[in-house]
């Protein structure tokens, strides 16, 4: 059985009209990104934040999780990896809609790293598309049916460091190029200095991106 996972909330003070889904990369917890929740807050309102922790705690213990292991960068194994934290992401965006009465398309997502790699890899594969998604720091892992499940296309900007040397800012730019090239709306944005990070540009350029699809 899926369970449900933990999460970290900031609710508005008025009625709950859309959601910003936070999820956070390796060794992290949600507490690591809901904190840019209350940033966007004052222009994203009727926003409740949701930040989960991932399904899998790390193997050093103590507040670390992550949606799959790293123990290999071999393909496969990111692959299995992806897959079975799946259902738990699917879970865990479904109880959302449940709960606040939200349709998908009221639905944000913002990742980092392997936070940014989970949502380009299942989102695409949901039947009722999301909101968007801003992604930060990540790569979009591609198997041999990745083009045939795509199911539903969305908004997505991304935004990665060219001093990133943990994942490439060069995986930015291929992710780009394969979701355009099926159909989505998408742009990307580099950061000359940034390292495996999110710097005020990209939180404000998620924030503006956000917004104009909220309130249209």
């Amino acid at each position: 059985m899926t369970k449900e996972l933990k999460d970290y909330k900031i609710k508005p003070e008025k009625k709950i009209e859309n959601a910003v889904i936070f999820l956070h990369g390796y060794g992290a917890n949600g507490k690591d990104l809901i904190e840019i929740g209350n940033i966007w807050k004052r222009n994203l309102p009727n926003t409740i934040f949701l930040s989960p922790n991932a399904p899998f705690e790390c193997p050093w213990g103590g507040e670390s999780f992550q949606w799959f292991e790293l123990t290999s960068i071999a393909p496969d194994k990111i692959g299995e990896g992806l897959k079975l934290a799946g259902p738990y992401l699917n879970f865990y965006i479904d109880s959302v809609c449940k709960n606040y009465n939200l349709s998908n398309e009221k639905i944000f997502f913002v990742g980092f790293s392997q936070g940014t790699m989970m949502a380009l890899y299942h989102l695409c594969k949901r039947e009722l598309k999301c909101g968007g998604l801003v992604g930060f720091s990540g790569l979009l892992f591609e198997d041999e049916s990745f083009d045939k499940d795509v199911l539903s296309k969305f908004p997505i900007t991304l935004y990665h460091g060219k001093n990133d040397e943990v994942i490439n800012y060069e995986f930015t730019i291929k992710a780009y190029e394969k979701l355009n090239k099926l159909g989505f709306e998408i742009n990307y944005n580099l950061s000359e200095l940034l390292g495996h990070g999110i710097d005020e540009k990209g939180i404000s350029i998620g924030e503006s991106f956000i917004k104009k699809f909220f309130y249209i």
